[in-house]
C-alpha cells in the first residue's frame, strides 16, 4: 500500500468553502481512479489533513499527472494560511 498525506492550514473564515472544494475536486475524482483504496479527510478547524491510499505508488503518480492537485491548489491559494505540507508513508501495520 502507498499512502500520502497533505496537511492544509485554512483561513478560518474560508474553512468550510475550502473543505467543500476539496471534496468536489479531489475526493469525487479520486474514487474513480485505478488503484484507489481509500481517501480520508480529517479536520480540526481551521486545519485539515487529506489521507489517500492507493494500491501502490504507480497509481498515485498517475493520479497526480491528471493535474487535479495543481488545479485545486490554484483555487485554494487565497483560502490558505500557509503552504500545504505533503508527506509520503509506507504502511507498516494495519488492523481493522
Amino acid at each position: 500500500m502507498y499512502t500520502a498525506t497533505i496537511v492544509y492550514e485554512f483561513k478560518e473564515d474560508q474553512y468550510e468553502e475550502a473543505c467543500t472544494l476539496w471534496e468536489e475536486h479531489v475526493l469525487l475524482i479520486a474514487k474513480k481512479q485505478p488503484g484507489f483504496v481509500r481517501m480520508q479527510f480529517l479536520t480540526a478547524p481551521p486545519r485539515a489533513m487529506a489521507i489517500g491510499t492507493k494500491e501502490d505508488a504507480s497509481y498515485a503518480q498517475a493520479f497526480m499527472k491528471t493535474g487535479v492537485f495543481k488545479y485545486l491548489l490554484e483555487m485554494l491559494k487565497p483560502m490558505l494560511d500557509g503552504e500545504p505540507r505533503p508527506q509520503v508513508w509506507d504502511q507498516k501495520y494495519y488492523s481493522e
